[in-house]
């Protein structure tokens, strides 16, 4: 009797422990699945993130391109990805570094726009007319004259007989060239011939790929001002 007892006792004792062991092994298991699931949201945050500061970098730098044909000189050593918490801190402030560089080449830039519409001089200035606009799907567009300074970027309103409205972004580079949606037009200057010529350019609406064509009769005039 008092050997059943005494293997009872260590069964008993043996599986106790044993509970507890996978008790332990299962806490060790959660910890490392809480630590392992923390890890990908910040990795995902920290990629999310990137992604955004270069999108918007690439905007900033695209406008600042359209406008003046100039690439700032921007921040580099960061790495281009990283695990490493010290590496995507890099990364960030880097991104945010170039932004903010761009960010100021476009104000200086603005702040010369805004001089030339003060005291404009001859070449500053150009007026831009337009007729017989149409889509691709032959729909007639109307549009008002626009006025347009140089290294300025606007967007210029074409309207449908039934109210459908495309709004195209304009640019007169500050070297000359006029954009209208991204794709170079003709180059102006105050030698420019005011002969009206017929423009056909795709409309993307902001997205990446077109949403429409329009083909229309442009005249541009660069006046002399005394």
């Amino acid at each position: 009797m008092a050997v059943f007892c005494w293997r009872w006792m260590r069964f008993f004792s043996t599986s106790i422990l044993s509970l507890k062991s996978i008790k332990g092994v299962c806490c060790i298991l959660l910890m490392v699945s809480l630590t392992a699931c923390q890890s990908l949201s910040s990795q995902q945050s920290f990629k999310q993130t990137r992604e955004q500061q270069q999108v918007k970098l690439a905007h900033l730098l695209e406008n600042l391109w359209l406008r003046v044909h100039v690439v700032p000189a921007l921040e580099q050593g960061a790495p281009l990805v990283s695990s490493a918490k010290a590496g995507q801190t890099a990364i960030h402030q880097q991104n945010m570094r170039n932004i903010e560089i761009a960010k100021s080449a476009l104000s200086e830039l603005d702040l010369r726009v805004s001089e030339r519409k003060q005291h404009p001089q001859t070449g500053d200035l150009a007026l831009l007319n337009i007729s017989e606009i149409r889509d691709h799907q032959q729909r007639r567009f109307q549009a008002s004259p626009l006025s347009l300074y140089r290294a300025e970027q606007t967007e210029w309103a074409f309207i449908a007989q039934d109210g459908t409205k495309a709004l195209l972004d304009v640019v007169w580079n500050e070297q000359g060239t006029l954009y209208m949606e991204g794709q170079e037009v003709l180059n102006l200057s105050s030698a420019s011939s005011d002969i009206p010529r017929t423009v056909e350019v795709f409309y993307y609406a902001g997205k990446e790929l077109a949403q429409a064509s329009f083909t229309f009769s442009l005249q541009v005039e660069v006046p002399r001002l005394q």
